[in-house]
């Protein structure tokens, strides 16, 4: 395993944007305490995160950590919320698009943003799904989404919970 329970949460920038835009970054340290981005990370999100809230540590990026062979083809920024992750290690890593799933088969233990909301409707801190999920597909998000049928699955588990 690649990451280890009791070490920092790690976010990855699509996540961060994802949530930044339906105004629901705020859920992170609800859920989490604190998380940790790459410098790297937080310099790609200047422009819609100027200066790291309270809630956030920024740490250096780890560029001589090695990544799994499968993870090569990350962008600078995904690279470095990996390398970073590995190499603290994280207890878990923030992040969506192909790369989640990647780093999933290498022994990265990773959540995306619907995951994140979905947390928090089951801790009461989120009244609703659908209107964020909504939200992100409105606002240009719709790579953080999953196929439509594990959203149709989701709505399905969802509503079963509230009966």
């Amino acid at each position: 395993m690649h990451t280890r329970p009791g070490g920092p949460v790690v976010a990855a920038e699509k996540t961060l944007r994802a949530l930044i835009a339906i105004r629901r970054e705020k859920l992170l340290p609800e859920l989490y305490g604190r998380v940790t981005v790459a410098k790297t990370v937080l310099a790609a999100l200047a422009d819609v995160m100027p200066t790291p809230p309270a809630w956030m540590d920024v740490v250096d990026d780890r560029p001589g950590q090695a990544l799994p062979d499968r993870l090569a083809s990350v962008t600078p920024s995904e690279g470095a919320t990996l390398r970073l992750a590995m190499a603290i290690p994280a207890s878990l890593v923030l992040i969506d698009g192909p790369i989640k799933e990647k780093a999933k088969l290498s022994f990265i233990k990773c959540e995306g943003a619907v995951s994140i909301l979905v947390q928090a409707f089951r801790a009461g801190k989120l009244s609703a799904v659908r209107p964020m999920v909504n939200a992100l597909q409105s606002l240009g998000h719709a790579d953080v989404l999953p196929p439509p049928e594990a959203l149709e699955a989701m709505w399905k588990a969802l509503a079963a919970m509230e009966e």
